[in-house]
């Protein structure tokens, strides 16, 4: 069920006054989500209650119905995908350290919701979470940023810092070649 309000963040985020169908492969959610809520399981209660609420903010009318895993193969496969490649993070004590001797950064340039290191943040993919959507779209001269970029990305960092005349934290690795 959170990947279903994820979705509903993301794709109707500027929805308002209309109906919108979701499709789920899960029928216990699809039922905590029509019946808003249920006995036997509180947290998927609680999520249920979170998800109308949003709803209700943007006057969303929410049906969810059953499709199965096999019609739905393309979301199911990436929602069962683990994206190891791309989940790096400095540890926390490191990162504190840092901030004890270059003060703490406003926003962090290459992040995701599951490795941010400032509450303000920008994703490589859409997040309902994320201030924007890469980094490279923005100006970052308006920040004190913290980075800690894709290693193949380094390069295109520092000329962004240069261009925009910013100030910030990047973490790079210490290769003597």
């Amino acid at each position: 069920m959170p990947l279903a309000f994820f979705g509903l963040q993301i794709f109707a985020k500027y929805l308002r006054d209309c109906e919108i169908l979701l499709r789920i492969d899960n029928t216990t959610a699809i039922a905590y989500i029509n019946k808003m809520g249920g006995i036997q399981f509180p947290h998927l209660t609680a999520m249920s209650r979170t998800i109308w609420q949003w709803c209700e903010e943007r006057r969303l009318r929410l049906f969810a119905s059953y499709i199965s895993s096999s019609d739905n193969s393309v979301a199911d496969a990436e929602s069962r995908r683990v994206h190891a490649d791309v989940e790096w993070e400095l540890s926390h004590w490191a990162f504190q350290s840092i901030c004890q001797q270059f003060n703490k950064p406003e926003i962090d340039l290459f992040a995701s919701r599951l490795n941010k290191k400032c509450s303000t943040f920008v994703s490589w993919q859409s997040d309902p979470e994320a201030f924007a959507v890469d980094a490279f779209t923005l100006h970052w001269n308006r920040y004190y940023f913290y980075a800690f970029p894709p290693f193949c990305l380094i390069l295109k960092v520092l000329q962004k810092v240069i261009t925009d005349k910013a100030k910030g934290i990047i973490v790079v690795p210490q290769w003597r070649t």
